[in-house]
């Protein structure tokens, strides 16, 4: 007697997957509750930021960059459809500036959306006013 065909086990897989009952919630307008030990996104404390850049050279998913600006500030950029928080940069960057936190991604319909950007700008030269 022949073993079971793998449309055989398709079939009854497929019989068995129907008859269950729905396992989705439905989708509200606001987030729902975010329990606080979730790691779920990535900020920038960018005023202890030092602009190293250690944390763009550990990034496994190329989601950081870091910019110094000409004015001696510094720039953060992070690219939440690339980032994997995998919490790398939180564990290599020395001024503590990166942190992840309990909070949902943003999503959006292109990937500009996806991006979020801290700027933070040098002390003032005196000539100026």
């Amino acid at each position: 007697m022949p073993g079971r065909t793998s449309r055989t086990y398709l079939l009854s897989h497929l019989l068995r997957m129907l008859a269950r009952p729905q396992e989705t919630v439905d989708v509200t307008e606001e987030l729902p509750p975010v329990p606080d030990c979730y790691q779920g996104r990535i900020t920038v404390d960018i005023d202890r930021c030092r602009g190293c850049g250690l944390c763009q050279r550990a990034c496994p998913g190329d989601a950081l960059r870091v910019s110094r600006l000409p004015d001696r500030g510094v720039r953060v950029n992070i690219r939440h459809d690339q980032c994997a928080i995998c919490g790398v940069c939180e564990l290599v960057c020395p001024a503590g500036t990166i942190i992840r936190c309990a909070a949902i991604a943003p999503s959006g319909g292109n990937r500009e959306e996806l991006q979020e950007t801290w700027e933070r700008h040098g002390p003032r030269d005196a000539e100026e006013p």
